[in-house]
């Protein structure tokens, strides 16, 4: 190989990484229109490049387009259909679509959808994500469509031998969720008695709302319920299931327990902006943020 050759190798090879550099950072600062714009220009130099694919799925999804998320993990799937990873983000992000749409097309979403998270899970059998996707279409749907609180709670078990706190919340979840208020109060008493010891940020970040939720809910640990709110936060993307707005405002409840008036009075001020500038439809919470400003404010 001639030396020119050889430069010309290591230019390109530099200029890879560099790309790559670029790309990560513009997603990571949730710069994605200008992240979309690098990773096609750089995919047209490889149309068969998993990584790029996935992270041209993933802008699409940080964007809620979930039609041209589909299409770049449907991708991936057929390049390699036995792979965790693809089959768990085409599910979740069939399901997410799902809750977007009419309810004459979202079950035949969802149904899609669990045929991949299924599949994710006999591949990789220590996948939490795809196992709490699967509790949630399970638990919400209605049983004559296809949801069963047995199989929700299978896959609770399931979890809970990977991660004490998350088999717990999920199951939590469930009984939250089918009004069981008995089984409910149970879990209930058996995560405040776990709590201390939960200490991680956790990758799946509904357990980081989960956790800052229970702690304002209970009234206790609320240190770390602040913790684990300001974690959420900084983590949120648009497939996250609840909106920072009410993050914001769980912490200005929390601030408001501790008499820390300054900061509850910042945090609801966050709270309303994200809500009013983001248009955000939630009545009820509204409402709630409201009487608590008008207390603040006395």
């Amino acid at each position: 190989m001639s030396l020119y050759k050889i430069l010309l190798f290591f230019l390109l090879i530099i200029n890879l990484h560099f790309q790559e550099y670029e790309i990560d950072s513009l997603i990571e600062n949730k710069h994605y229109i200008a992240a979309e714009k690098a990773i096609i220009n750089s995919i047209q130099q490889n149309e068969n490049d998993e990584l790029l694919i996935k992270k041209l799925g993933d802008c699409y999804g940080y964007m809620r387009d979930w039609d041209k998320a589909i299409i770049q993990y449907e991708k991936l799937v057929e390049i390699d259909n036995n792979n965790a990873t693809y089959n768990y983000k085409l599910g979740g992000t069939l399901a997410a679509k799902a809750n977007d749409t009419n309810k004459f097309k979202s079950l035949a979403l969802i149904n899609k959808a669990k045929k991949y998270l299924i599949k994710s899970v006999e591949i990789d059998k220590k996948n939490k994500p795809a196992r709490w996707a699967l509790i949630q279409i399970f638990t919400e749907l209605p049983q004559f469509l296809g949801g069963s609180k047995s199989i929700a709670l299978q896959y609770a078990n399931e979890l809970e031998e990977m991660s004490l706190i998350d088999g717990l919340f999920a199951k939590k979840y469930i009984y939250d969720f089918k009004d069981d208020n008995k089984m409910s109060k149970i879990f209930n008493t058996q995560i405040l008695e776990k709590l201390e010891s939960f200490n991680a940020q956790y990758d799946y970040n509904y357990l980081n709302y989960s956790i800052g939720s229970f702690c304002e809910a209970n009234k206790s640990n609320l240190d770390k319920g602040i913790l684990y709110l300001k974690y959420y936060i900084e983590n949120f993307t648009s497939r996250d299931r609840s909106t920072p707005d009410q993050a914001f405002y769980l912490l200005a409840k929390i601030y408001y327990y501790n008499n820390d008036f300054s900061n509850a009075k910042a945090q609801l001020d966050n709270a309303i902006s994200y809500y009013n500038s983001n248009q955000i439809d939630n009545q009820s919470v509204y409402r709630e943020m409201i009487m608590l400003k008008k207390n603040l404010d006395k």
